[in-house]
């Protein structure tokens, strides 16, 4: 079953390649993506099963109800397969810096340049933040590949530790990402540009990263980490820079990669990071073939790193399956109205409420990127004192909280698969208070900067 269940992942990533240079046919993926969902079902966690089958139900539940044809049946049941593929690709980045021991070089630089778990967590802040703006779904397994055996030996919380850093990083850079996908929606239901957005959205991003590493100095991270003196004449000591060299050069040819294909328009967005990952990760592998433990490396990750990914994958294909059933049903369309009354009865105090309206549907299951397109029709349809870049920063400052505390949340389900603990720590647990003071940080500062 899991062997089954391993060829389904990889021909779901391998025809997600294809679908960049040809058109694929939606009945095969719909094919191997069902057969990815039976099979998968058996291997999850109870807890993960429960909620999957709550959701697919309620999607075949729409489905039926309002009659839709078979062909949208097909393309929600498809519509998150894109993101397993990235996911699966990401994970090969773990083949070469285990086979490198490139988590050693970090623990060295992490020794040497860090004396407190408040210092420690900016940093890790800052890089998840950093490979966020061009991996996007993709950082989860790279950041864990990279930091996960550093911080474990040298933060006393490790899991709470790392797994905050992961979340407020991804969900920061979303402000000013030229390729995240919730800053491509906002710009379109807007009609604001990227370059009126960048910088109120960094300034909001950097007072977002500021106000995490205050809130964890102050509430306990201000202990010296835990460390052991470096000996200064070892060979991790020696080949540090070179392989800190590697991890750069890594990093600025993905990067390259992926803006070579955004200039020749290959593919979409999560296309491009999907290819860019597979191209830069196979030549990293290569680049060890001489290495004896690449063999055992390989097999270790064929028999259990790619099945990391089923649980959520199967997650997905649920969620899809009714994100798509609601968008289509025109569901929304139905809930739209209530909310452009109850916003023009409030005016003002809206900007107060729908965020809050926006969270709370989004931890109920629905997509934060269906709700920024109805949302911002509503606000832009109101008579606001605000500007078309305030309601912007309104909107992506709702689906970047969205996505930290919704346990349904993508970015919840990995970050919480890759560091063994539930959804519901990784989201309402660890990151409730730090999303609540944002909130209200993001709110007046949409406002002001409108003034």
């Amino acid at each position: 079953m899991k062997t089954i269940c391993k060829m389904a992942l990889l021909v779901i990533t391998l025809l997600h390649v294809i679908k960049l240079f040809m058109p694929v046919n939606l009945e095969l993926l719909t094919s191997f993506t069902a057969l990815l969902f039976v099979l998968g079902l058996f291997m999850q966690r109870k807890g993960f099963r429960t909620i999957t089958l709550i959701f697919f139900a309620l999607g075949i539940g729409i489905l039926v109800y309002y009659k839709l044809p078979f062909s949208l049946w097909m393309s929600s049941f498809t519509s998150m397969t894109n993101i397993i593929a990235i996911i699966v690709v990401m994970q090969l980045f773990a083949i070469p810096i285990e086979v490198g021991h490139y988590s050693d070089t970090i623990e060295y630089w992490l020794k040497k340049l860090f004396k407190k778990e408040s210092s420690l967590y900016l940093f890790a802040m800052l890089v998840t933040n950093l490979f966020s703006s061009f991996l996007l779904f993709g950082t989860v397994p790279v950041m864990v590949s990279l930091f996960n055996k550093a911080l474990k030996n040298n933060v006393r919380d490790h899991q709470r530790f790392f797994a905050t850093a992961i979340m407020r990083g991804y969900a920061l850079v979303l402000f000013w990402a030229p390729g995240a996908v919730i800053m491509l929606l906002v710009m379109q239901v807007t009609h604001v540009s990227w370059s009126e957005l960048f910088l109120p959205g960094l300034l909001l991003s950097i007072i977002g990263l500021l106000t995490s590493y205050l809130l964890e100095h102050f509430s306990g991270l201000n202990k010296p980490i835990l460390t052991e003196p470096l000996p200064t004449s070892s060979c991790i000591a020696k080949n540090a820079p070179k392989q800190t060299a590697h991890i750069l050069l890594v990093v600025i040819f993905l990067l390259l990669l992926i803006s070579f294909f955004e200039a020749f328009s290959i593919g979409s967005a999560t296309g491009r990071i999907l290819l860019s990952g597979l191209l830069v990760s196979t030549i990293w592998i290569v680049s060890f073939f001489k290495n004896a433990e690449l063999k055992s490396v390989l097999s270790l990750y064929w028999k259990g790193g790619i099945t990391q990914a089923t649980d959520f994958s199967v997650f997905f294909i649920a969620v899809g399956l009714f994100a798509g059933a609601v968008d289509h049903s025109g569901i929304l369309s139905h809930i739209q109205p209530l909310l452009q009354g109850s916003v023009n009865h409030l005016g003002i105090f809206s900007i107060l409420i729908i965020p809050l309206v926006f969270i709370l549907i989004a931890v109920c299951g629905i997509h934060p990127l269906v709700l920024a397109v109805m949302f911002g029709k509503i606000l832009l349809a109101v008579s606001l004192p605000l500007s078309p870049v305030s309601i912007a920063l309104i909107l992506t400052l709702s689906a970047s909280i969205s996505f930290i505390i919704s346990p349904f949340a993508g970015m919840s389900l990995m970050t919480a698969k890759f560091l063994n603990v539930t959804p519901m720590e990784v989201s309402l647990k660890w990151n409730l208070l730090f999303c609540t003071i944002f909130l209200i940080e993001g709110l007046i500062f949409a406002y002001v900067w409108h003034g």
